[in-house]
């Protein structure tokens, strides 16, 4: 029953990272730019 404080905790994360991005929208969009230069 081990997994299931890993899931919890990429979970938070997961969510707490999807938050930040929506604080800051012009990272978000340059981030964006960057990864589609790669193709």
């Amino acid at each position: 029953m081990m997994r299931r404080p890993i899931v919890t905790v990429l979970v938070a994360t997961t969510l707490a990272a999807i938050f930040a991005a929506y604080l800051r929208p012009d990272f978000v969009l340059d981030l964006a730019n960057r990864i589609m230069l790669c193709f």
